[in-house]
């Protein structure tokens, strides 16, 4: 049974979303603010976290980075269910480190399925152990395993990066277009989910890659088109 833990100061969200997921079979945790969400996550870390972003004492931003900043922590997955829905919030949020952003009010019969498509990218869910590497050029990413190999360098990568390099990587030669990320990354239905989750997260991908193996041209901008991993 997967255990989550659910981090917002107001009860009665929590008792929503607690009997929203109880009834597909999720154990639920619950902390009413971010600084005791951290001291749950640091002494039994949850298979993901469903964070508030508004709270008293620490907000679910600070949170987040504090998570991943954390080896230990780095790659849970991390959902953020806020009434915050302007742009400016969402990027925010997902520059934090957050692996998708779902907005207050929301329908019970989708935050079950945000959840299990959030667990099936956590560390090796929904992943084939026995898959074979992928290699483009210097790059050679592995599918059952959350980091890349840049030459010589081992970047490890948290698990949106690693399965939004994999997508890149299989199709290198071809723009990809943030509307077929989101459904094959994020795994959202056909024309929902926000473009700024795949922008933000291939600009976080970016800097990685070059700032740890100095890669600055692995993922490019197609204008108009995408993103794409060039073929070597």
């Amino acid at each position: 049974m997967y255990r989550l833990l659910v981090v917002d100061d107001e009860d009665d969200i929590r008792d929503i979303i607690r009997s929203t997921l109880e009834a597909e079979d999720y154990a639920i945790d619950e902390a009413a603010n971010g600084r005791e969400a951290l001291v749950q996550v640091e002494r039994n870390p949850p298979d993901a976290i469903i964070l508030d972003v508004m709270m008293p004492v620490m907000d679910g931003i600070d949170v987040c980075s504090r998570i991943r900043a954390n080896p230990y922590t780095a790659k849970i997955p991390i959902m953020f269910l806020t009434a915050l829905d302007d742009p400016e919030a969402v990027v925010r949020g997902l520059d934090a480190g957050g692996d998708d952003y779902l907005v207050k009010p929301f329908d019970p019969m989708v935050l079950p399925a945000r959840v299990r498509a959030l667990l099936r990218r956590g560390p090796g869910g929904g992943l084939d152990p026995n898959a074979n590497s992928v290699t483009v050029g210097v790059l050679t990413i592995y599918q059952h395993r959350p980091e890349a190999e840049i030459g010589d360098i081992t970047v490890d990568l948290t698990p949106i990066e690693h399965r939004l390099l994999h997508t890149l990587a299989l199709n290198a030669g071809r723009p990809i277009s943030p509307e077929y990320l989101l459904r094959d990354v994020w795994e959202y239905p056909p024309y929902t989910g926000s473009p700024n989750l795949v922008h933000v997260a291939v600009r976080r991908l970016r800097a990685k890659l070059e700032r740890e193996a100095s890669a600055e041209d692995l993922v490019l901008n197609v204008r108009g088109q995408g993103y794409m991993v060039p073929e070597a």
